[in-house]
């Protein structure tokens, strides 16, 4: 039986996603979404070996234990630890959405055209990367966001990938730091069966919120359908926002929060999802 397994790393601050994908004979395959690790902080890195480990997995014996890597944007806490994670388990793809140049592309893309950890790397174009007969990944994806020709200069939270992973009947929507701003472009874009969605960025007040108040993405979901989950930035940002932990809380959307929840997994056979978490502060989810 094929199924879909996504870890939101519980990394303190920032995004580090685990996806893992199997299919009936039981083959896995392994995506990874940002990592914010650095030198004294490091979260994401370790838990991908214990994980590999656990599961009996020879890392180290294995040249690219990803099939692909994902930067969904250039902020440090996304982007800080992902060439530390590509050189230590190796990567078939990197993908990065086009992006103003920084520090942050050089030094990755420095790395994924000198190391033999990336076998090949690209920038996100829905119309190419993931339907590739090369891309051998166990369940559908889909880039819902940016689209290739665009750029913002302005805001870097604004090219954030938003990636659509289906399995049967299911679909979990990962957000980065898209912008309310731009969610009326994309709510048309979500699949009708969204089943988990990862509130943007991570929860703060402009990722639901657009310049007036509005709020797109949420109005498109129902809460009898959908679940959300949110990778907390509570230092230093404050994140999730009151205001949005409010509205979500009026419209009885259930939802599961890294700071309370530590790592969430969401795992599903296709018809239904499983929600593994950890309770930290002994309170329920809402």
């Amino acid at each position: 039986m094929a199924e879909l397994a996504v870890t939101i790393i519980d990394v303190g601050w920032g995004d580090s996603i685990m996806v893992e994908s199997r299919d009936d004979a039981g083959d896995r395959r392994f995506g990874l979404i940002d990592c914010n690790d650095y030198e004294r902080q490091r979260t994401a890195l370790p838990f991908v070996k214990r994980y590999f480990e656990r599961i009996g997995r020879d890392w180290q014996g294995t040249a690219h234990n990803f099939e692909w890597v994902l930067l969904t944007h250039g902020h440090a806490d996304h982007a800080r630890g992902l060439k530390e994670m590509m050189n230590t388990f190796g990567t078939t793809h990197f993908w990065y959405p086009k992006s103003v140049a920084s520090t942050t592309y050089g030094v990755l893309l420095d790395f994924a055209n000198r190391s033999n950890r990336v076998l090949h790397h690209q920038a996100v174009d829905e119309t190419k990367i993931l339907a590739a007969p090369e891309v051998t990944f166990h369940c559908g994806m889909r880039i819902l966001w940016p689209n290739f020709d665009q750029i913002d200069t302005e805001n870097e939270n604004n090219n954030s990938v938003v990636l659509a992973l289906t399995l049967g009947q299911v679909t979990i929507v990962l957000t980065g730091d898209a912008e309310a701003e731009n969610w009326p472009q994309i709510v048309g874009r979500l699949p009708s069966h969204t089943t988990y969605l990862q509130v943007p960025h991570h929860g703060g007040r402009n990722g639901l919120f657009d310049p007036n108040d509005g709020t797109p993405w949420l109005d498109h979901l129902n809460p009898r359908h959908t679940r959300l989950v949110m990778s907390s930035h509570v230092v230093p940002h404050g994140h999730p926002h009151p205001d949005v932990v409010t509205e979500l809380s009026n419209r009885r959307f259930v939802s599961y929060r890294t700071d309370r929840n530590y790592h969430l997994t969401l795992s599903s056979a296709g018809d239904k999802v499983t929600v593994g978490y950890t309770h930290v502060s002994g309170r329920l989810p809402r």
